[in-house]
């Protein structure tokens, strides 16, 4: 797998969902994920109940080689799927799912773009705050790779051109204030919150984009709790 700057991965990104929208892609507000996987990348996309042990695991993509461990009549069946078949957990396809679904979609598809040619089956998984992961699991997940395959999937979910677009058509700000780490207006956290909706993200991964992208613009927190809050230096008594 090629080694590729943030930026790079942005630019690729952005390229490919430009290609793949043609004409559209001066108005569109939301990229058709699984039309890109299997009409654009002509990976087959199924979906089904992973019984793997290790929970965090809702996407794969596959070599041709590596057994997923799906439920098939309540059993734990070992299936080898053809090579590039992205497998997705079931339960995504529930509406309240949607961020989660199309971002894990993303994310194997930016696999098969990195790779190209899969030379080894990979897992998506969600980090769970509350587990104990070995030095091992962790590696594996913080792994360079595998934050550069995120980088790319948020670039082909959320590539900068559609971003614009939305950000236009709702009047945001070329930056929008986040004091601190993570405290946003009230105001600002609804606009990014329609943001989100409109381009078919969770609240979460479309206000991480935003940081990738420089969009937030951070202050001071004492800046919101004497300006926001009125509370302190400046406030009143």
């Amino acid at each position: 797998m090629a080694i590729f700057s943030y930026e790079q991965l942005d630019e690729l990104g952005d390229g490919l969902i430009r290609q793949y929208l043609g004409k559209e892609s001066g108005t569109a507000f939301c990229v058709d994920i699984e039309g890109f996987v299997t009409d654009f990348l002509h990976l087959p996309l199924l979906y089904r109940s992973f019984a793997e042990r290790d929970t965090d695991k809702i996407g794969f993509i596959s070599d041709g080689i590596t057994p997923l461990l799906i439920y098939e009549k309540k059993q734990a069946t070992p299936i080898v799927y053809e090579k590039g078949t992205i497998v997705i957990e079931r339960f995504l396809r529930q509406e309240p799912e949607s961020g989660r679904r199309r971002f894990t979609i993303s994310h194997e598809g930016a696999h098969f773009v990195m790779d190209r040619t899969v030379p080894q089956a990979s897992f998506h998984r969600e980090f769970d705050s509350q587990r104990v992961y070995s030095p091992a699991e962790i590696k594996d997940l913080f792994s360079f790779k595998e934050a550069m395959i995120d980088r790319l999937g948020a670039a082909l979910l959320m590539p900068q051109f559609i971003l614009w677009n939305v950000m236009k058509a709702f009047d945001a700000p070329e930056h929008i204030p986040i004091y601190g780490d993570s405290v946003l207006r009230v105001s600002d956290r609804l606009l990014i919150q329609e943001m989100a909706n409109a381009i078919g993200a969770s609240f979460a991964a479309f206000l991480y984009r935003l940081k990738e992208l420089g969009i937030l613009q951070r202050h001071d927190i004492s800046e919101y709790i004497v300006g926001e809050l009125g509370i302190g230096t400046g406030g009143d008594a």
